[in-house]
Parts: C-alpha cells; sequence; structure tokens
C-alpha cells in the first residue's frame, strides 16, 4: 500500500528514537558546563513538546485512535486508553522537566529525561507491535489512505517545514 499512515507514524518513531542519542550525549555535561547543558535540554524538551507531542502524538489521538475505536471489530478500549494514559504522562514529564532545568537542577532534569526517554521507548515498541498491526488488520485500505492524507493535512497544518526542522535538529544533536 503507498499510502499507508502507519509508515508516517514509523517514522517518527525512529526520528523519536533519535533522542535517546542525544540525552547519552549529555551524560554529566551539566557538571561541566550548565550552560551548554540547558541550551541542548531545552531543544530536546522542544522537540519532545512539539515534534513528539504535536505532530506524532496529534496523529495518534485526533485520527488514528478514533478510527480504531469506530472499527466494530474493535473490542479492547483499554488498549486505547492505556495510549492516551501514556501521553499524558509525557506531558507531565516534559513539565517536570521544565521547573527542574528552570530551578537548576540539572541533574533531576536529567534523570526525569532519561525514564522519560525509557518510557517513550516501551510506549513505542508496544504501539509498533500491537497497536499499528491492529490498525492495519482492522482498517481497510480505503480507510487507511483516507487517515494517510488527514495526517498530511494535519502535518501542513502545523507546518511541513517546521517538522523537517525538528528532524534536522534531532539528526545533529544525535
Amino acid at each position: 500500500m503507498q499510502n499507508n499512515p502507519i509508515l508516517i507514524l514509523n517514522k517518527e518513531h525512529d526520528v523519536i528514537e533519535l533522542a535517546e542519542v542525544a540525552l547519552s550525549n549529555l551524560r554529566d555535561e551539566w557538571k561541566n558546563n550548565p550552560t551548554h547543558f540547558t541550551s541542548e535540554m531545552e531543544k530536546i524538551l522542544d522537540f519532545f513538546k512539539e515534534y513528539a507531542d504535536e505532530f506524532h502524538h496529534r496523529k495518534e489521538e485526533e485520527i488514528l485512535f478514533p478510527a480504531i475505536k469506530a472499527n466494530p471489530n474493535f473490542s479492547l478500549p483499554e488498549l486505547i486508553d492505556e495510549f492516551v494514559d501514556h501521553h499524558e504522562s509525557f506531558r507531565e514529564y516534559s513539565d517536570e522537566i521544565a521547573q527542574n532545568l528552570n530551578e537548576k537542577n540539572y541533574e533531576r532534569a536529567y534523570q526525569i529525561v532519561c525514564q522519560y526517554m525509557s518510557d517513550l521507548k516501551d510506549h513505542i515498541a508496544a504501539e509498533n507491535d500491537e497497536l499499528f498491526v491492529l490498525a492495519e488488520t482492522l482498517i481497510d485500505e480505503e480507510e487507511l489512505e483516507e487517515i494517510y492524507f488527514r495526517f498530511i493535512d494535519l502535518d501542513m497544518e502545523l507546518g511541513i517545514t517546521r517538522k523537517q526542522e525538528y528532524e534536522d535538529v534531532m539528526q545533529v544533536l544525535s
């Protein structure tokens, strides 16, 4: 299938997972150069808030999840609820990280962002292995193509150039 929305989500997952390398590059950096540490952490935090949440999670929450739930053969609403709960937890992590950065509690900010990344990787694996397989099983090709174009429309609304800039920043940081 040429216009498969799952491929978009998988590509975004790959980009999001690059943050792990960027974070490992910052290990103990606050001890040597707190200004650089703060600057790089702010870039990563912005990436999580804008790219992971606005571009990616929004596609799932506003488009994919409702399509799965609306399918008459879908019988696991708690699965979708769990993924939405994860997204909310990630937003809380972002707030906590920002607060600790503002308070110059760098070590704590780093610990939180590492836990966030660990939870995010588990979340991505579950989506890739369970949710996306389920979506491709339940949703016919015509509806998947419609979802694909809705994803493209959302990216255009949020800014394709902006999305590409986030992808480029994460490539540089990792």
